[in-house]
């Protein structure tokens, strides 16, 4: 009796810690998604420094959009081109204040980029908030919209 009392005892004091850890489950797969998409926008900023068109393609989902600071709506397609053909140069850019929020299959981004560049011969230099949305299909994350706001001196 006294073994089967130590054990009810032993279940109720366990039975709550087991209730606290269930959900931390989810919050793990946040955490590592939050960490893949943190890392895809730190080699998509280096990409676009370097003008690598092929691994700016390989992140960006067929159906992409970027709506510019100049209200310009832009496709993968003529994004990828830009870069191919140089019409799209950046000297230098950096990102911070990144903020991702993980919603099962879609994330969005929020974050600021400072930047020095060119697209199509119009000056994108500034400071910039941008929020970018990415959807994880087939096991990979990729950018599917992309919006930006020019942040006023």
């Amino acid at each position: 009796m006294k073994a089967l009392i130590t054990a009810l005892v032993f279940v109720a004091f366990l039975a709550p810690c087991a209730a606290q850890q269930s959900p931390a489950h989810p919050q793990s797969a946040d955490a590592i998604a939050k960490s893949e998409i943190e890392k895809i926008e730190r080699d998509r900023n280096e990409a676009i420094v370097n003008g690598d068109a092929d691994a700016l393609d390989r992140m960006t989902s067929d159906d992409y959009t970027f709506i510019t600071l100049r209200g310009e709506l832009r496709t993968k397609a003529e994004i990828i081109q830009g870069f191919k053909s140089g019409s799209f140069h950046y000297d230098s850019r950096q990102i911070s204040d990144l903020n991702v929020r993980v919603y099962g299959d879609a994330a969005v981004v929020t974050g600021r980029s400072t930047q020095a560049g060119k697209e199509n011969g119009k000056d994108y230099s500034g400071d910039y908030w941008f929020t970018r949305v990415y959807v994880k299909r087939d096991g990979q994350w990729r950018t599917v919209a992309l919006q930006t706001t020019r942040i006023q001196p």
